[in-house]
């Protein structure tokens, strides 16, 4: 059982009729050599049961997430480039021209996919097909199709019966070359008129009275052109199939269209445009856009009666950025960040400031790196900001440095970098050889990140930081940048209209894949077919057959960064609630990414269905993965010293041979899973003894103790207890200094030692600290 998740964004925001709790089967057109003419598509789990893929997902996530009570349903459209000039926004399906059938009664029924007004058979001028087609790779769709509109009234129906909270999330996927992220969709040259008009074309010209529910067929229609393919279109419609399904607690009008909320209008200057009430915006035509889809999707559930109820959280609508923005955008050549979103948070049709939090909970390199070094250095003091290049980099924690420390990932939630500091350029160059010497495959980091050159903020830079939730919440907000007067990036003109404590900040995406060191780069994943494919800033790639290589796996760290989150805000009293009584966060929204309404084991094993199985292991899937194990017991702690020191030997011939171990603990699971983690951040030393001759002595007729007895003796002395003592070591590895070490075959009594010794005329001593 999991119990440190409240909430979960449902995948995979695709499939015709994936989320459906009734039985379909499909033709496709033209039909298929090695297919029957209708194949079922959405009971793969429990073929002939009745029984949906969804549904049981859903009845699994009840039963191993009790504490859930939040699903976010994505429902995803497409779009064609990252050229906003032509970008089309658009449905589609992978049956096109085909057939499908509902099979919930004792005859099949005739029944088309349908999205706003479309159908698999509509036909464009000439008659030819209007839909565009979805990507296919070796002959297999890249994407399932848009969910139809009766499966996702249908869907949010079952998930509201359920008890659950619900969240519509309508999702944007990139169906062009490299299959980049949609953040990516923008222009090479803004702040023209030209550039608000591609805005005003992306946006599209849909009104809501173009739009018509039909609630016995439970689709919306569309009024305009078809092929009116634009995001208004999208929003407008997902906000009409949430009032035929009887309301949301939460609309989303999408997120992390970063590069379309940062494209400048003709009006756009450094100081802004101050208003009527003496705040200040900016011209972003996105950004206002987004605020006038609010605005009518709020019209929408109005007049539908579904009206807003800020105490119980139900029919609110917000937006979610990407984390890297929610704060404010910086422009080339500017010089500066620009609090972008403030005039979309502050609309009296906003209920809830959102973002999708990927911020890093860790910054460890492969030897553990400035984190592990500053470990016990005192922390910066929190009630003083900036902290000053002697503290910044402080933990104040205890214990053994390891990445595997809930106080350390804790510590990084209001700490760490994009708090206390920040890289100024470092890119994810992916897998090649560890700059940091260890011979092994990582995700190479580049520019300060790779030498850990970490650089402050200066007094007054809070919006700077990502991490300043709670100074962003309790305070008003400037543009930050440089006018060339000396003084550097400082606020400058007028407040933004956003209104310290005036609403909630909520997160309705956070996650951690499951990698090695997931949690220094939560936002990337694993995905061969995208150029967006990384794993995290210095993960391990394990060799698959000597040639290639695979993410190493890691879901203990995933599970313990998911905990450390849910513990921090929700146990720890760390949320603020203010005089009003308003929360500083909204925990109610709060969602991990991801669980799959493709229920495991079905999914990640049906390959010959799902073109995404192989990014499962590696991916931010919580469904199949959990509850983890726990990391390793740590090794237990030394005996106090005064520590003695291994005898001096005369025997003839001694061979010594010095070698680093590099130690991985490992909690073994009766399934056969492991969680695995480095014992320490230095490698302990192996010493192997060797030798031709060990001297007795004659104690009987001279008193003389040789060699053999003086080894004897001191192995009986500490191996007992496994007390440790001192090593001296050659030259070339320190002058003058020691090891602290043990016997490797301290479990033997003494006879069993001494045979041991004689039969291989060698023994090993292990130093107890890197």
């Amino acid at each position: 059982m999991i119990d440190y998740i409240t909430g979960f964004n449902l995948l995979p925001a695709t499939g015709e009729f994936g989320y459906d709790p009734l039985p379909y089967r499909a033709s496709r057109w033209p039909p298929s050599a090695t297919e029957r003419p209708f194949k079922p598509i959405n009971t793969y789990a429990a073929p002939g049961s009745g029984r949906t893929d969804c549904s049981l997902a859903l009845d699994a996530l009840a039963e191993q997430v009790p504490g859930c009570t939040t699903v976010n349903l994505l429902v995803a459209w497409f779009g064609s480039s990252i050229d906003a000039r032509v970008c089309r926004i658009y449905p589609s399906t992978i049956y096109i021209d085909g057939s499908f059938q509902r099979m919930d009664g004792p005859e099949p029924v005739e029944e088309n996919w349908q999205v706003s007004g479309l159908t698999q058979l509509s036909r464009g001028p000439g008659g030819a097909p209007i839909l565009i087609p979805i990507t296919t790779v070796d002959g297999q769709a890249v994407y399932g199709g848009t969910p139809s509109d009766q499966s996702v009234v249908r869907c949010l129906r079952d998930l509201k019966a359920r008890g659950y909270r619900v969240v519509f999330y309508p999702f944007l996927l990139m169906d062009c070359p490299g299959f980049p992220w949609r953040g990516r969709i923008g222009l090479d040259a803004d702040g023209t008129a030209a550039a608000a008009a591609t805005v005003a074309r992306i946006l599209g010209p849909a009104q809501p009275s173009q739009f018509t529910r039909h609630p016995d067929r439970l689709t919306v229609d569309y009024a305009d052109p078809a092929d009116d393919y634009s995001l208004r279109r999208m929003i407008l419609h997902c906000a009409n199939l949430c009032v035929l399904a009887g309301g949301v607690d939460l609309f989303l009008l999408g997120s992390e269209l970063r590069g379309l909320e940062a494209i400048r209008g003709p009006g756009w200057t450094r100081a802004g445009t101050t208003g009527a009430d003496g705040t200040v915006t900016w011209d972003y035509p996105f950004v206002d856009g987004l605020g006038q889809l609010a605005d009518d999707v709020r019209g929408i559930f109005d007049a539908a009666g579904l009206t807003r109820d800020a105490a119980a959280l139900r029919n609110l609508i917000t937006y979610s950025p990407d984390w890297s923005v929610w704060m404010g955008v910086q422009h080339p050549g500017e010089a500066g960040q620009w609090p972008h979103l403030d005039q979309l948070y502050a609309r009296d049709s906003i209920d809830l400031v959102a973002f999708d939090n990927y911020l890093p909970l860790s910054d460890w390199t492969t030897a553990g790196g400035l984190d592990a070094a500053n470990w016990t250095a005192p922390a910066p003091d929190r009630s003083r900001w900036p902290p000053g290049p002697d503290t910044m980099n402080g933990l104040g924690l205890s214990g053994e440095p390891t990445l595997y420390s809930m106080a350390y990932l804790k510590r990084n939630i209001e700490g760490g970098e994009k708090y206390d500091w920040f890289y100024v350029d470092s890119d994810n160059l992916g897998i090649g050889l560890d700059p940091l010497g260890s011979d092994q495959q990582v995700s190479r980091p580049t520019g300060d990140r790779v030498t850990q050159t970490r650089s402050r903020y200066y007094p007054r830079q809070e919006i700077l930081a990502n991490k300043q939730l709670r100074w962003w919440w309790k305070n008003p907000h400037r543009a930050v940048y440089d006018d060339g007067d000396g003084r550097g990036w400082v606020p400058r003109g007028l407040v933004t209209r956003w209104v310290p404590l005036s609403k909630s900040i909520t997160t309705v995406e956070y996650g951690f894949g499951s990698i090695d060191r997931a949690t220094n780069q939560p936002n990337v994943f694993y995905d061969p077919k995208s150029t967006e494919s990384f794993t995290a800033f210095w993960s391990v790639w394990d060799s698959a057959d000597g040639a290639t290589y695979t993410p190493r796996r890691d879901d203990t760290l995933c599970a313990m960064a998911l905990r450390a989150v849910y513990e921090y805000w929700y146990r720890d009293g760390h949320n603020e609630v203010s005089a009003a009584g308003l929360p500083m966060l909204q925990t109610a929204f709060f969602a991990v990414w991801n669980w799959d309404a493709r229920p495991f084991p079905t999914f990640p094993l049906r390959s010959d269905v799902w073109g995404d199985t192989l990014n499962w292991p590696a991916g931010l899937w919580v469904s199949g993965k959990g509850p983890a194990l726990p990391p390793p017991p740590p090794d237990p702690s030394l005996v106090p010293g005064p520590y003695p020191t291994f005898p001096a030997l005369s025997g003839l011939a001694w061979s010594v041979r010095y070698a680093p171990v590099f130690r991985t603990g490992a909690a073994a699971h009766v399934s056969g899973r492991e969680a695995r983690a480095a014992r320490v951040r230095a490698p302990p030393w192996e010493i192997e003894l060797a030798y031709d001759v060990l001297a007795a002595g004659d104690f009987a007729m001279s008193g003389l103790v040789g060699d053999f007895e003086r080894l004897a003796g001191f192995y009986g002395q500490v191996a007992g207890r496994a007390l440790p003592f001192h090593v001296a070591v050659p030259p070339e590895l320190g002058a003058g200094s020691t090891l602290l070490c043990r016997f490797a075959d301290d479990d033997l009594d003494l006879e069993q030692f001494m045979s041991l010794l004689f039969a291989t005329q060698a023994f090993r001593l292990v130093s107890v600290r890197g």
